[in-house]
């Protein structure tokens, strides 16, 4: 479900927040300055991120923050979309597919640079590589959010794309390494 993610300034302190109904939201809070907000598919995500981002400066019990100019200024960015920092759900499996591929590719280098083969290299690689997936669905993240901060079921599916990627490439990996056996029992 749609909403917005905001961060408003109250005195030196400032609030990252998120809603459904913005201007309900900030009359209820009355800020004396609205630095920014941002409409996204997935505003409990953001904000996570975000919470997660400046955790070290955060108000205990509290939704305030004691940020710097420099930390306000990394927030706007964020919030404005000029960041490398994903806004939704899926980026976060396309990083740890990536993360899957590189570690993938260079376990496969190290094996043959090793002499191990290329199927035996590949077999490497691709154990090795399903680690991100594992993570994935085993953590709920790859690194980008706390999961304190989402609702309960928010990364589920995420983490069922995860398992189901993990598993398949460990079953391939079996499969190779069979066939590797196999191919050697053979030839000898």
């Amino acid at each position: 479900m749609s909403g917005f993610v905001y961060l408003l300034r109250n005195g030196d302190l400032y609030k990252i927040g998120q809603s459904n109904n913005l201007n309900d939201n900030l009359r209820k809070l009355n800020p004396d300055e609205i630095i920014t907000t941002l409409k996204t598919d997935q505003p409990e995500l953001l904000k996570a991120r975000l919470l997660k981002r400046y955790k070290s400066k955060r108000l205990p019990d509290t939704g305030y923050f004691r940020l710097s100019c420099k930390e306000v200024e990394d927030c706007v960015r964020q919030l404005d979309g000029n960041s490398q920092m994903p806004h939704i759900l899926e980026v976060e499996l396309n990083i740890c597919l990536n993360g899957s591929f590189l570690i993938t590719l260079i376990a496969m280098i190290l094996s043959l640079f090793l002499g191990f083969g290329f199927i035996f290299g590949l077999f490497i690689g691709i154990i090795f590589g399903s680690l991100p997936m594992w993570i994935l669905f085993l953590s709920g993240s790859f690194g980008g959010y706390d999961l304190v901060d989402l609702p309960l079921f928010t990364t589920m599916v995420n983490r069922l794309k995860g398992l189901f990627i993990a598993i398949s490439m460990n079953s391939i990996a079996y499969v190779m390494y069979k066939v590797f056996n196999i191919s050697i029992w053979i030839n000898s």
